[in-house]
């Protein structure tokens, strides 16, 4: 089978191409796992692709297309086995021997071109794999190093020392991996900037942008605005309600922007939608205007429900799939820039930002009372991300990433 990967006229062989992540990346439920999956169905297009993952899978399910399979490398229920490595830092996770054994069997069957690893927490998989297969590409999500810094400033002062030792551990392990791949990805240019600023190492680093969750094959007509009959404004949150800095967001959107909002739009409401949520999450339910949807299993239809979409992030790293997800649906965002960091979305036009509680909540309103304005953000912004982060812009970036124009030439 061969594909057309280089240049007009130019046929390659078929790649095959691993994917290895933590969590099982189909079905997409994280933002991890939806840049997993929308990378492997653009990998597909240039040849069978295997999605194996760490963790076992608690839901079978096939991928639609015969070119993508899954496998998964822990089975539930299973006695536990030692683990590879005498020691590992705060941002690996675990790997059993028996899951290694698992993917090196597998590699042995599927044979694949390039093996793909997500991100630095399976960094004890990097040099078993390193003489396994000719290219061996690290995704980073995040740039870890950069984003334990933001976690570690916002640390109390006694627990500081502590998170500078981890931070310049999770520094150590990045260079460390960046010295057995042959290639790494990102998901911004920001991210790159910051990448090879730490590292001493000349390996290419290619931006694969964050893409719009799997909504179909191209560019979609803009969802008509949301009714308005169960109140206004519909304002919703999505995101992993266990990881820190969604909890510090949604908390800060709970209990300080949303009430401002309230004050001056009465039937305002908010929807706090993600897996896993802490308890100090949980606890915000019993807020006025307030409602938690644990572990949705789409979030379609609390997007077409949605008249904004509001994102106080003070900490993370990668981009946010949940912001291209509520523009591609016509949902307009109001952010802080953080939150926006690394779409080069453009300010006032695609997207609003604010660095203060205060400021997202005046924003929030303004756009409210100017339906003129909000239509014509929805439109930019909905444009804007189908052109930068739809399936195109996506498959283009992965063949470049894998390297394929490189192999024709």
């Amino acid at each position: 089978m061969n594909r057309e990967a280089g240049p007009p006229g130019v046929t390659v062989p078929a790649r095959r191409v691993l994917v290895v992540s933590h969590d099982p990346a189909f079905p997409p439920i994280s933002g991890a796992d939806l840049r997993n999956y929308r990378n492997a169905e653009a990998a597909a297009a240039f040849g069978p692709v295997l999605l194996v993952s760490v963790r076992p899978q608690a839901i079978i399910a096939k991928p639609p297309g015969a070119l993508i399979r899954t496998e998964a490398l822990s089975i539930a229920g299973e006695a536990r086995s030692g683990s590879i490595g005498w020691w590992r830092t705060r941002a690996e996770h675990r790997i059993s021997r028996a899951a290694l054994a698992r993917l090196e069997a597998l590699v042995g069957e599927f044979r694949p071109d390039t093996i793909l690893v997500e991100g630095i927490a399976l960094f004890k998989l990097l040099r078993p794999l390193r003489p396994l297969t000719k290219r061996l590409i690290l995704d980073m999500h995040n740039v870890e190093s950069d984003l334990a810094g933001q976690l570690r400033r916002a640390e109390a002062a006694g627990s500081r020392l502590a998170a500078i030792s981890t931070a310049l551990g999770i520094r150590r392990l990045e260079r460390k991996a960046l010295s057995l791949v042959d290639r790494v990805w990102v998901c911004s240019n920001r991210d790159r900037e910051k990448l090879m600023a730490l590292s001493r190492h000349n390996v290419p680093v290619d931006v694969v942008p964050n893409g719009i969750p799997p909504t179909g094959n191209g560019p979609q007509c803009l969802p008509a605005d949301a009714a308005t009959d169960s109140g206004f404004p519909a304002i919703l949150f999505v995101g992993h309600l266990g990881y820190p800095p969604n909890v510090d967001a949604a908390t800060r959107l709970a209990s300080m922007i949303l009430p401002r909002i309230r004050r001056a739009l009465p039937g305002a409401t908010l929807t706090l939608a993600g897996r896993s949520p802490k308890p100090a999450v949980r606890t915000l339910a019993a807020l006025p205007g307030v409602h938690l949807l644990e572990d949705p299993q789409d979030v379609a239809p609390l997007l077409s429900r949605a008249h904004l979409s509001i994102i106080p992030l003070a900490a993370g790293g990668g981009t946010r799939i949940k912001i291209l997800e509520a523009m591609a649906s016509g949902v307009p965002v109001i952010a802080t820039p953080l939150a926006a960091e690394g779409l080069d979305l453009i300010e006032n036009e695609e997207v609003l930002l604010s660095v203060t509680d205060e400021g997202l909540a005046e924003l929030a309103i303004g756009l409210c009372f100017d339906p003129e304005r909000r239509a014509r953000q929805r439109i930019r912004a909905h444009q804007a991300v189908w052109a930068r982060f739809g399936p195109q812009a996506i498959g283009n970036a992965v063949r470049d990433g894998l390297g394929l124009d490189e192999a024709a030439a």
